[in-house]
């Protein structure tokens, strides 16, 4: 008798650890972007006027022949919540010859995604400074030569983390800046209006317990060890 409880209860004990096994598991989604592009502020004797298309996918920023330009990215977050990091990649595409490196910082948008993606009303300066402030995502330094087929990885930090998390089923978006005063060339990702799009590559780890399929199996097995046990004692007790 002694030997069969320590089978039934091995069995539950067994049953129930395969059932919880998968209850909690992390995942990693990658988000295209929605929508891409750039908003200009036009400088005095600037040689553009910094108008824009809808249809523009190109996310130069910087300055350029007479022109100030900052980038976003906007992005459907579905369902996802429980993020515990996100990662930005873009495409380097053409950046400015002098200098070598520069300093590219991200920030959170308030403009609203469905004004943000209108690009024909650039210029438009107060949503032009909307890309380049608030919020701080992180500050990278990032080389202006190098392979234009390159994925570059931008690593968010909390403070992007958290925003995620609190736009859970709506847009998300991220304003790219260049860092410092410039008077020449200063640039990054020019050349970018070919359709390529931004990724947003989240790792989710909501680890909130779930019970799935398996996890019923384990307590079923439970039961039936219950059961099994209560069956063997009343045969003991009438032979």
């Amino acid at each position: 008798m002694k030997k069969c409880y320590k089978l039934a209860i091995t069995a539950a004990i067994v049953g129930f650890g395969l059932g919880t096994l998968n209850v909690a598991q992390a995942a990693t989604f990658t988000v295209n972007a929605s929508d891409q592009g750039w908003w200009a502020v036009v400088r005095e004797y600037g040689q553009n006027d910094g108008s824009n298309d809808n249809d523009n996918t190109n996310y130069i920023t910087g300055y350029l022949r007479g022109l100030d330009y900052r980038n976003f990215f906007t992005f459907d977050l579905g369902a996802i919540a429980g993020v515990s990091s996100a990662t930005l990649q873009i495409q380097r595409f053409e950046g400015g010859v002098n200098p070598p490196t520069e300093t590219l910082g991200f920030f959170d948008v308030s403009t609203p995604a469905n004004v943000v993606t209108h690009k024909n009303s650039s210029p438009n300066n107060s949503i032009y400074n909307d890309l380049g402030s608030g919020k701080n995502y992180g500050t990278f330094d990032v080389t202006t030569s190098g392979d234009p087929n390159e994925i570059l990885s931008f690593v968010l930090n909390s403070d992007a983390i958290a925003d995620i998390n609190a736009r859970s089923g709506k847009f998300f978006s991220i304003g790219g800046a260049l860092q410092g005063d410039f008077e020449y060339e200063n640039y990054l990702f020019a050349g970018s209006g070919n359709g390529s799009l931004a990724k947003l590559v989240i790792d989710n780890t909501d680890l909130t317990p779930v019970p799935e399929p398996n996890t019923l199996g384990g307590i079923a097995v439970v039961g039936v060890a219950g059961w099994w046990l209560k069956r063997k004692q009343k045969a003991s007790l009438t032979v």
